[in-house]
């Protein structure tokens, strides 16, 4: 996920400051205080917003798993089952029936629970296991689920670390002479991680209302004046402007629940005695 540009600038034009050009943002070391600022800000407002409405375009519905994690179980509750990793803010779960958030934890009675929450896009990074010796033909068995063409980011190999044919003594990379003609003498320093491609690799943009990216816009413009400006007044007015529009998102979410409800029967309609 990169950071929304158009969002980050119309909030610091909002809180009365100069926006980023192609020029800061394009500098290769990303040194530019303001830049990092906006970079730091954006990614733990959008978590902020994600836990704090029940967004309609994040949701999402999986079955829950029974945790196997030892934790001081509650009385109360028959089951304890882990959060869902990307789980920004639990809705609800099937029949609407009654949970507790505590943690990571959803404590509840209900069995096989299903949960609907609001996902904040986060991924899981596939890692893949050599299942044949290494010269053969590997195959690859996926341990975590991921993205479809995710790259991994390990690679396991069975045996011992020095029976591989690229370490050599002290676990230093070095070049196979058979493969490429160069002595195995010569050592290499262990290769540098990759650069991500994105501002945020560990998330994806999933499909939220407008309503979000308002909201947003409204809270990075109020944290822009609190952390570059000397204008406390100004704060406290985006401040409020944003909290009006997290409210007309909490309304539009009632009303979407609200329409999924089923009213009870009266007893005499149970029995068919009032048709």
């Amino acid at each position: 996920m990169n950071m929304n540009l158009d969002i980050v600038n119309r909030a610091l034009y909002t809180a009365g400051h100069e926006t980023l050009d192609d020029l800061t943002i394009g500098i290769a070391d990303k040194k530019d205080a303001v830049y990092n600022l906006c970079k730091s800000f954006y990614l733990s407002t959008f978590l902020e917003a994600l836990s704090e409405v029940e967004w309609v375009g994040g949701r999402k519905r999986c079955k829950l798993a029974l945790t196997g994690i030892p934790i001081l179980k509650n009385q109360m509750y028959r089951f304890a089952y882990d959060m869902p990793f990307d789980c920004a803010k639990a809705v609800e779960l099937q029949e609407n029936e009654f949970f507790i958030v505590e943690g990571r934890f959803i404590l509840t009675d209900v069995e096989d629970a299903q949960l609907l929450y609001v996902s904040n896009g986060k991924v899981l990074k596939q890692i893949a296991a050599i299942t044949m010796k290494p010269g053969d033909i590997p195959e690859h068995e996926y341990l975590s689920a991921g993205p479809l063409n995710t790259e991994p980011d390990y690679v396991l190999y069975p045996g011992d670390i020095l029976d591989l044919p690229f370490v050599g003594k002290n676990n230093n990379w070095w070049i196979d002479q058979k493969d490429t003609g160069v002595s195995s003498s010569e050592e290499a320093p262990l290769p540098e991680d990759p650069k991500p491609d994105c501002d945020y690799p560990d998330y994806i943009a999933l499909d939220y209302e407008p309503k979000f990216f308002e909201y947003i816009e409204k809270k990075l413009a109020a944290k822009f004046a609190m952390k570059l400006t000397d204008q406390p007044q100004l704060h406290q007015r985006l401040l409020q402007e944003a909290l009006l529009v997290k409210q007309e998102a909490i309304d539009a979410s009632r009303s979407s629940r609200a329409a999924k409800i089923k009213e009870d029967k009266f007893w005499g309609d149970e029995l068919g005695l009032n048709s």
